[in-house]
């Protein structure tokens, strides 16, 4: 166990001891933060922002490797047009967000283009709005989220 996680740890058996007299569920109010309890300087609250931070940095970092490897995946299928690349990744089911991120586009090219396409195909219509991870599965796989029936009835 690394530093943060044991000083994390000991803070929140320190609160739920001190603030929790008999029982988690009775630790403060459902609307109370954290923040709103201990001073600025309580070593417990600076475990506990130092723990979100660093899960923060880690999801970034993530979320940036699933970005390049969709990229990647694109290079591989050789497509070089970016409408053909906007077509393709929402026929994955990303939306319009999601795609502008990957390719590094403005919103409303990417908003233009797929209005375009589900104007010339109607079976297009959709809520897209998967992950880029569960995009990058499905891009490994062959699938895509309008033909599969589990991603086309999810919502998230």
């Amino acid at each position: 166990m690394d530093c943060i996680t044991r000083d994390l740890t000991a803070a929140l058996d320190s609160l739920s001891k001190r603030y929790n007299r008999s029982g988690i569920d009775e630790w403060g109010k459902s609307h109370e933060k954290l923040e709103d309890i201990l001073s600025p300087n309580d070593w417990r609250l600076k475990a506990i922002k130092a723990f979100r931070r660093r899960i923060k940095i880690a999801e970034d970092s993530r979320e940036s490797r699933v970005i390049n490897d969709i990229r990647d995946e694109i290079g591989k299928r050789g497509i070089t047009d970016k409408g053909a690349q906007i077509d393709y990744l929402y026929s994955i089911g990303l939306g319009c967000t999601r795609i502008g991120k990957i390719l590094k586009l403005s919103h409303n090219t990417i908003a233009d283009r797929i209005l375009k396409l589900r104007k010339e195909n109607p079976s297009v219509q959709g809520k897209n709005s998967i992950h880029y991870i569960d995009a990058l599965v499905l891009m490994r796989n062959g699938m895509t989220g309008i033909d599969d029936k589990t991603f086309k009835s999810y919502q998230y």
